[in-house]
């Protein structure tokens, strides 16, 4: 069963909240951040002066759930499994993309750089 449009967002904004917490400090109380109490609006106010990539990442699933596209591989363009997302609410690719472009990453794709221009 996948989770509704407002339980994914309660997700990504407590992975929001733990960061900010770790990395930044916040005069907020979790609740009132995870609990839609604040606007996109104070939520970007408070974010102003703080960017890393993980809050970039965030940020990012914030946006396509509100495009409808949350949950979407950026790759293949198939709907991604709930776990994963559990597990990491930015997640942008499905495992099958993901274990691809690690591939890629680490050993290449075995053609020369004038192959690929």
């Amino acid at each position: 069963m996948k989770k509704s449009k407002r339980a994914m967002r309660r997700s990504i904004l407590q992975c929001l909240y733990a960061h900010l917490q770790d990395a930044y400090g916040l005069e907020i109380q979790a609740e009132q951040f995870m609990q839609d109490q604040l606007s996109d609006r104070e939520i970007d106010a408070l974010l102003a002066f703080k960017s890393d990539a993980r809050i970039d990442e965030l940020r990012s699933a914030l946006d396509r759930l509100e495009r409808g596209v949350y949950g979407t591989c950026l790759a293949c363009k198939d709907a991604m499994d709930q776990g994963l997302l559990d597990t990491d609410p930015a997640r942008r690719l499905c495992g099958a993309c993901e274990m691809l472009y690690s591939h890629i990453m680490t050993h290449g794709t075995g053609l020369s750089i004038s192959t690929r221009l």
